[in-house]
């Protein structure tokens, strides 16, 4: 199944089954089994590519071979063309061997299945999640329904996914900067570049995982790498990104937000992922990672060294750690002290969610203990997630902690959500 454009903008989901060359048509079949045919010149350009290259296919081979499929179901060369770190997700048996694996238990699974319930009824019609800061809400979301390997088309969740990837697409479609925000006009804040970071990175995240299946979404990539060109252009001399500029909402002309740097870590991180051949990249990642070294204090966090600044150290070390480890692709001296520097701050304030449930802080910590591993990952693990687990409400919801830091709370209940789950997935995504 795709989802096919016309020229006017509309949408219709069905399967391509031939074509009327004399009337220059291709057919196609909706889920109800009905078949009608839609004029070449009618549809957008990538359906025309897509129905020239997929028919000729058809042509050439048709009778297919039987195809050998990696568990879940997915063929076997569809899996093994994902970055390895992808392919956990895909299947209950691998997840809950990847949670065994890290020191879990199936609980943990058991509690993502009951939150992504959550999010497949709370969607919005529009197909976003939340009642503000949309796109970003949207992109959690998605990260998390992608995390446990649901796509397009996934039986119980593909059309929640679709719904919210179409929302993001379109947004970005309303400004010549392929911005995931409402807020992308410069001197309204700063809240967009927040959008956008997490919303290109779930955008990312789709455009990956749609290889194990058929379902193309019209625009998906283009708008993804116009995301990401957009990262590029607007990051500071200095390898960060702030906000305030004067047409949009970045500030490329500005120093640096290592707040703000730490969520665009993990949409390059997607980018790098993808092997798409984006002009800047490889440069702009090595400008990020010269300016996470630059921002290490002497105790070895990353952040500001005095305990009373609004983002210091003990709440930024976690997403600067692991945007390290992301993107240098290796523990360097650099990455091990921020693991030590984190490690000795959690033994010193162990994470309690009635003290100082720092959400934000949270989900730093656990991708950057994950991706360094050891004692260090089952140490976290061990202390966090049993209270994850235990704050979940019967409806999938999570109960609101007492945070410590008001930047690391999360009030907000798709915020809250969304970071819970994604803990709970960082075994296998």
């Amino acid at each position: 199944m795709r989802v096919w454009t016309n020229t006017s903008g509309q949408l219709i989901e069905a399967e391509l089954v031939g074509v009327n060359a004399p009337k220059r048509a291709v057919k196609v079949r909706l889920k109800s089994g009905a078949e009608f045919e839609i004029a070449i010149d009618n549809l957008s350009p990538p359906d025309k590519a897509y129905a020239k290259d997929h028919w000729m296919a058809m042509q050439k081979e048709p009778v297919q071979a039987p195809v050998s499929a990696a568990p879940g179901g997915i063929p076997e060369a569809a899996l093994k063309s994902l970055p390895e770190s992808y392919r956990s997700r895909f299947d209950p048996t691998t997840r809950l061997e990847a949670i065994r694996r890290g020191g879990g238990t199936p609980e943990m699974e058991a509690a993502v299945v009951a939150s992504l319930k959550r999010f497949k009824t709370s969607q919005n019609p529009d197909g976003s999640w939340g009642a503000n800061n949309k796109s970003s809400m949207t992109g959690f979301a998605l990260q998390c329904l992608l995390g446990h390997g649901e796509t397009a088309e996934s039986p119980e969740y593909g059309d929640t996914v679709m719904k919210g990837l179409l929302y993001l697409i379109e947004l970005g479609r309303m400004n010549p900067h392929g911005i995931f925000s409402t807020s992308w006009v410069g001197e309204r804040g700063g809240a967009g570049t927040y959008e956008h970071a997490i919303a290109t990175t779930a955008v990312g995240e789709a455009y990956l995982t749609a290889r194990v299946g058929g379902k193309s979404l019209p625009g998906m990539r283009e708008s993804f790498e116009t995301a990401i060109k957009t990262i590029i252009s607007q990051q500071t001399s200095k390898g960060s990104w702030t906000y305030g500029g004067k047409t949009i909402v970045y500030n490329p002309d500005g120093s640096s937000d290592l707040s703000l740097a730490n969520w665009h870590f993990h949409a390059l991180n997607v980018a790098q992922k993808t092997g798409l051949k984006i002009d800047g990249l490889d440069s702009c990642i090595r400008k990020a990672l010269s300016y996470i070294e630059t921002t290490q204090t002497k105790e070895g966090g990353f952040g500001g060294a005095s305990r009373e600044a609004h983002y210091n150290q003990w709440s930024l070390s976690g997403g600067a750690t692991a945007g390290y480890l992301m993107l240098g692709g290796k523990s360097t001296s650099a990455a091990k002290r921020g693991v030590r520097f984190i490690t000795g701050f959690l033994q010193a304030e162990p994470p309690d969610w009635n003290k100082n449930c720092n959400l934000y802080c949270w989900h730093g910590y656990s991708n950057a203990l994950f991706l360094n591993g050891g004692a260090e990952w089952t140490n976290f693990a061990t202390q966090v997630m049993p209270q994850i687990l235990a704050a979940q409400q019967p409806d999938g919801s999570f109960n609101h902690g007492r945070p410590s830091w008001p930047a690391g709370d999360a009030a907000d209940a798709t915020y809250r959500q969304a970071l819970c789950t994604l803990i709970l997935e960082t075994f296998y995504r």
